[in-house]
């Protein structure tokens, strides 16, 4: 028995500590402990009920436990909401169209009209954002398929904004190839939404297949003499999932007669800036160039050799 109340309190506020620390919601008191408690304050304790039997017992409701201090009282745990799962509605089959004849910036122009018609792109972007097709000469070489649009190309309105269209351009300087003969695209018109505000996923296979029709649409449209696929959405977008990107680079692939070649995307050098990462990709242009019957100096064909 503790015959000091102070200790009696401390003893108490450290049980409820732990009890609330170990997530108890309810505290049940049972009278006699009520009335020890009282006791040691020196409330006055009331004598016990007389027992009454079961038969002529009435029903009593028995009185509410005083409070617990707030700074005592346990508190519930609160489960942590579960994250928020956007339901997004399946995408279509892709659009069948058919532009019309005329000159290639005719059809190109009745293109963009089809595209920022077409009720499922307008789904996937929000405003000021448009749908987002290629930039480059319509009487191009060759014509470059990258990966889908990142967030700062929607906003520049442009395919290759940013570090790996500037990377990209360096690139196409160093092989002396110029901007009429190349035209730059993307593998799909909108970006693909994120799971989270500010992150970026790669499209699926269904986006991709959706918006095949409109990139194989300007590669029609340009009738290039070369088609490069520029890293993995773009190369799955082209010719499938066959082949990683990894396997398929440096080689040459059909596409409708339109031969084609893979090769990394300019941000694979952004993120793997070794000299041997940068002779990889070169040695695939050095490819191209062969490819477009543009002359090769010995300088370029040194260009970041490692033996």
């Amino acid at each position: 028995m503790i015959d000091d109340p102070a200790e009696a309190l401390d003893i108490l506020l450290e049980e409820l500590k732990r009890q609330k620390a170990a997530g108890v919601r309810r505290v049940s008191v049972s009278d006699d402990a009520l009335a020890s408690l009282k006791s040691l304050l020196g409330a006055p304790v009331p004598p016990p009920a007389p027992v009454v039997s079961a038969a002529a017992a009435p029903v009593v409701r028995a009185a509410a436990p005083a409070p617990i201090p707030a700074s005592v009282r346990p508190v519930t745990p609160v489960a942590p909401k579960p994250a928020a799962v956007v339901a997004t509605a399946p995408i279509p089959d892709a659009p069948i169209f058919t532009l019309p004849a005329g000159t290639k910036a005719e059809r190109m122009q009745a293109l963009k009209q089809i595209v920022d018609a077409c009720a499922e792109t307008k789904k996937h972007l929000t405003p000021p954002h448009r749908p987002l097709l290629g930039h480059g000469s319509l009487e191009a070489k060759v014509v470059f398929v990258g990966d889908a649009p990142s967030l700062e190309e929607l906003e520049a309105g442009k395919v290759f904004s940013g570090a790996s269209g500037e990377l990209l351009q360096k690139i196409l300087a160093a092989a002396a190839i110029s901007p009429a003969d190349y035209y730059l695209a993307s593998s799909m018109v909108w970006r693909p939404e994120p799971p989270t505000p500010y992150g970026r996923r790669p499209p699926n296979a269904r986006e991709l297949a959706f918006n095949l029709p409109y990139l194989r649409a300007q590669i029609d449209v340009v009738a290039p003499r070369v088609v490069v696929a520029l890293g993995a959405h773009a190369f799955e977008a082209l010719h499938g999932r066959k082949q990683t990107i990894t396997q398929a680079r440096g080689q040459w692939f059909d596409l409708s007669g339109v031969p084609m070649l893979a090769t990394f995307h300019p941000n694979y050098l952004l993120h793997t800036p070794s000299a041997s990462a940068k002779r990889t990709v070169w040695e695939d242009f050095l490819q191209l160039m062969e490819k477009l019957g543009l002359p090769i100096s010995e300088k370029q064909r040194g260009y970041f050799a490692t033996g």
